[in-house]
């Protein structure tokens, strides 16, 4: 059982009758639902996960502007008297000097203040600008049980209405980040034997192109530690096994394997590029056999297109690599 079934099936037992019992009033403003920070927010968690912050706890959120100290006490004082065992799992104790919480009862704007400034949904371009991607797809985890005011699901819908400049900035970014260091600093540190350099540049590479793959996916990538991971969930993808394939790769091996899966993953990439930005100068057609040069200059090619297609000026005009 991971984390979110093991949370719904506790907001089943004890959560749903306790709240909707004995806060008549307050229950039609409140959400119940796991989301935020920990692992089985994103439905990554094993049993390593369960070592630390492993819980039968769920979330309940509720808009500040309609209930006040008093009812939002009461709430917190149901939640703690919750059964603190629960399917050989234990409940931590919500610590009483305030903090960050994970779960129990957490304001909406408390929450998404944590991720969004002011907690709400950016008004312009700028606003978008300044947010991460894994900030929002930490916003965005997770499952809703009930959410019987709708403020909560409102919000995070609007996180997910990404301007589409936005995504085309952050991906002109990624392009050029990838022809740097796949195929100009990967090429040159071999050529001087620096072998440690090229695995880091090497790892530039395929975080930059699974980042590519989230945003070609509509999707907002997780933080690094799930970012292969989270492959796996897009519902385009195809490289994952070859980003996994050049983190492993014999860096001085001279056959071409790592030249090779280089040039599927830039392949792939311009290929997907093409079919959502069909007017976007990347060419299809880029193989297996390409030169650094070649690689290079399809890449930057497809990052200034993308740039270029931006409508809004001030955005368009600005650094290419200002979203990455």
């Amino acid at each position: 059982m991971n984390g979110s079934e093991l949370s719904f099936k506790y907001y089943e037992s004890f959560g749903l009758p306790e709240f909707s019992t004995k806060f008549p009033e307050l229950f039609p403003l409140l959400c119940f639902g796991l989301a935020g920070a920990g692992s089985e927010c994103y439905g990554f968690d094993d049993e390593l996960s369960q070592d630390h912050d492993f819980e039968p706890g769920f979330c309940v959120f509720y808009p500040e502007d309609k209930l006040d100290s008093r009812q939002v006490f009461a709430l917190e004082r149901a939640y703690a008297k919750l059964p603190k065992e629960f399917l050989g799992f234990s409940r931590s104790m919500i610590a009483p000097y305030g903090g960050e919480k994970r779960r129990g009862v957490i304001g909406v704007n408390e929450f998404f203040s944590r991720y969004v400034p002011g907690g709400a949904v950016p008004s312009d371009l700028n606003g978008w600008a300044a947010l991460s991607d894994e900030l929002l797809c930490e916003a965005l985890n997770g499952v809703v049980f009930s959410d019987n005011y709708g403020l909560f699901s409102e919000i995070r819908s609007g996180l997910r209405d990404v301007p589409d400049d936005i995504r085309k900035k952050r991906l002109s970014g990624l392009f050029f980040g990838l022809s740097q260091s796949g195929w100009y600093n990967v090429p040159r540190m071999l050529k001087r034997g620096d072998f440690g350099a090229v695995r880091l540049f090497l790892a530039d590479f395929v975080i930059d192109a699974a980042k590519c793959l989230y945003v070609l996916n509509d999707q907002f990538c997780p933080y690094k530690k799930w970012l292969l991971r989270g492959l796996k969930s897009l519902p385009v993808c195809g490289i994952a096994g070859e980003l996994e394939e050049l983190l492993n790769v014999d860096v001085k091996r001279t056959d071409g394997a790592m030249s090779g899966l280089i040039s599927s993953v830039t392949k792939r990439l311009l290929e997907m590029c093409s079919i959502k930005y069909g007017t976007v100068k990347a060419d299809s057609s880029f193989g297996a056999e390409q030169s650094d040069s070649d690689g290079l200059r399809a890449l930057q090619s497809a990052a200034f297109s993308l740039n270029g297609m931006i409508s809004d000026n001030n955005l368009r005009n600005s650094d290419i690599m200002l979203l990455v």
